[in-house]
């Protein structure tokens, strides 16, 4: 068995899916699994997700993700911000019926023509930005471009979509701003579905949960933010986080009082200790921020990070009358026995927030579902 490994919760997975499905019951679920869905491993996710009738579809970030977990699933595809503009992996969407995202003009006529030329025809998404000042037409002029796209005949209109830039904010003001101005959009469009909540949306405007609801972080166990963690609970929502990240001792060793520990001595010994070595460091996604400042698990008990991570290693302070072995399993991330440390705990060590915590593990460590 590898010495550092990730453990994903099936049963936690399907638990926050059927959670958004219990407020959500009128609206498809399409969760979010892109960028190795957020660090838990699109492909073990997707496997999960794959037979469960409450996922409606699969969303991604780019075609050649897309393209990736077309080979994994039987759910439709939608790809949610950008494509290269390669013959080649767009008619093998075409051909997998991979829906793909529109935001400017020249790329609809680039996929217009390209479809004629090979007979095909290509599902898409129109994106509307109504504030978040990223991908989309803006909304004066996204009535125009929606009526210009319907009439090719090549192209295949499956949404128009929009995406919020504070919904887990306490203060949804602007939020509610976008959501009017992404719904007077829609009244011209009536026919085709529309989709603009993101988990936090989700919990914080129910005039959001519409066609479709596009479950990101919460389907992993995580809250974008305090409010959004509150208005959950005032809707009866239970969230169980689904990765757990560990290793294992490498050596453990004495060291004494006065000596020091690591790169630049951050830490100065204060009394005689043991070190417990463990092969996890910043290239595996622990923060180096975390260093002097993080907790990890061993047999149920918490105990310091020592000195600066390095890039593949990390020191862990150990005192003299607790017993602890070379092969010793140690949690980073998650529950062991009535103790937890949480990915938001080390979102806030490193300065930085849960997504990134966990969407930063660095993909070639081992994922096992448990």
């Amino acid at each position: 068995m590898a010495l550092t490994w990730i453990e994903i919760s099936q049963a936690n997975l399907l638990h926050n899916l059927a959670q958004f499905k219990k407020i959500c019951p009128h609206s498809q679920i399409w969760p979010v699994i892109k960028s190795n869905a957020y660090g838990h491993g699109w492909e073990i996710v997707a496997g999960i997700l794959d037979k469960v009738a409450d996922c409606s579809g699969l969303m991604v970030v780019s075609l050649k993700e897309a393209l990736a977990l077309a080979k994994h699933t039987d759910k439709p595809i939608m790809v949610l911000s950008f494509f290269e503009k390669s013959e080649a992996e767009l008619i093998t969407a075409a051909k997998y019926n991979i829906s793909l995202p529109l935001y400017d003009l020249e790329t609809a006529d680039y996929l217009s023509d390209l479809a004629q030329k090979n007979h095909l025809s290509f599902s898409v998404n129109i994106k509307i930005d109504t504030g978040t000042s990223r991908l989309g037409f803006r909304t004066e002029e996204a009535t125009e471009a929606i009526n210009q796209i319907k009439a090719k005949d090549s192209l295949s209109i499956f949404s128009i979509f929009t995406h919020y830039a504070e919904s887990e904010s306490e203060d949804l003001s602007f939020s509610h701003k976008q959501l009017d101005d992404f719904l007077k959009i829609k009244k011209t469009v009536p026919e085709i579905k529309m989709h603009s909540a993101c988990s936090a949306a989700a919990l914080g405007l129910s005039s959001a949960r519409q066609d479709i609801v596009r479950l990101g972080l919460s389907l992993y166990g995580l809250w974008s933010s305090p409010a959004a963690k509150t208005r959950g609970h005032q809707l009866g929502i239970s969230l169980e986080p689904v990765l757990s990240l560990k290793t294992k001792i490498i050596q453990v060793k004495k060291i004494l009082k006065g000596e020091s520990v690591g790169y630049n001595r951050t830490y100065k010994v204060g009394q005689d200790m043991q070190l417990a070595i463990i092969p996890v460091g910043y290239y595996d996604g622990y923060s180096r921020l975390l260093s002097n400042k993080a907790k990890v698990l061993i047999k149920g008990k918490e105990y310091n990070i020592r000195g600066n991570v390095c890039m593949n290693l990390s020191m862990i302070e150990v005192p003299l009358a607790d017993k602890v072995r070379v092969g010793d399993i140690i949690t980073l991330i998650g529950a062991d026995g009535q103790v937890e440390i949480k990915a938001d705990e080390l979102a806030y060590l490193s300065q930085t927030i849960n997504y990134e915590t966990v969407t930063r593990l660095n993909p070639n460590i081992k994922r096992i579902v448990v």
